[in-house]
Parts: C-alpha cells; structure tokens; sequence
C-alpha cells in the first residue's frame, strides 16, 4: 500500500515530466486510450491493461465535472496499480477483496492531488466552510476530503478535522454523476 507522501511524489513528477495536471492531457501523453461507452449506469469507469495497452473506459452517461474526477481516479490506477490490471485482465477491482478499498483509496487520494490545486483550496478554506469550498471548486466533499489528507502530509494544520469521513469508494454513489448540473 502507498502512502500520501509517495502519492503526492508521483504526481508532482508526473506533472513536472509532462507539463500538465489535466488529466485528459496525462493520458494522451501516456499513451492510455480513453474510451466512453453507455456502461448503462451500472459502473461509471474503469481501468485495463491487455495487450500491452493501457485503457480507461468511463461511462458516457456521467456529467462533465464527474467525467473528469473520474478519468483521474483511474489514471491514479494505472499510475499506481498496473501490475494488478496486467495479472487479472478485465476484472473489477473490487473482486480482490483484500486490496480492492487501498487501491481505491490510493486513486482517490491520486485524483484530489492531481486536480486539486493547494493554494486554491488553502484560499478557499479560510474564508469558506468545507462544504462551501468543495461547493465552489465544483467537487464532492469526498475528493475534498481526501485533498485534506495529502495537506497534511505536507504539514499543513487545520483548527477542525473533516466534517466528514470519505469511503474509498465514494465513487460508486450517485452523488450527481447523471445530472446535467455541477456538483
């Protein structure tokens, strides 16, 4: 299991190698190929390696906000966990019963890192409120939350904890994913 520090290291050097935090930009000049399918509201996404290609599929059905998180939770996967995908082909993670919620929780953390700027939420959470702030940069609470984690791995104090305590796979809720409107 990888730890905040080693997941914040990871992505700064992918930023610092390919000049970017987009993560549509990240896949392209990883070579994954991003794919969207109706996947019918059943899985909003995920990650594969066959054939010594890298995919992420997300489901074309989910709002542009929630695509984003999305792609760079499972980027977070193939950054993080392509030896797993390369071992057990097309499977949800989840079927690993012992490491499905890590690598979960691993991708998120990657996810909130990559897009989440620590100045803009730094700013954000000295006038605002949590909830507010994940309202204003147009995120669920969840993802601002695992942000949390990796600014105090950075050594930044907060007066208060989380108001919430995030599951791995937050993901998996609707939390709006099919409405046209942001979070």
């Amino acid at each position: 299991m990888y730890n905040a520090d080693y997941i914040i290291q990871t992505v700064e050097k992918l930023r610092k190698k390919y000049r970017t935090k987009d993560p549509y930009e990240l896949c392209s000049a990883m070579h994954i190929v991003l794919y969207r399918k109706d996947l019918q509201k059943k899985l909003k996404g995920f990650f594969f390696y066959q054939s010594r290609q890298k995919s992420i599929v997300v489901d074309s059905n989910v709002n542009p906000v929630l695509e984003r998180i999305l792609i760079a939770h499972e980027l977070g996967h193939a950054v993080l966990h392509k030896e797993v995908a390369m071992m057990h082909g097309f499977q949800e993670m989840e079927m690993f019963e012992g490491t499905a919620k890590p690598m979960e929780y691993e991708a998120n953390l990657f996810a909130a890192e990559l897009l989440l700027d620590d100045e803009e939420v730094l700013e954000h959470l000295r006038d605002q409120t949590f909830f507010e702030t994940a309202a204003a940069l147009e995120i669920p609470a969840a993802l601002l939350d695992f942000k949390l984690t990796t600014l105090r791995a950075k050594g930044e104090c907060f007066s208060s904890s989380s108001p919430i305590n995030s599951k791995a796979d937050f993901l998996k809720d609707d939390c709006g994913a099919y409405d046209q409107m942001s979070f």
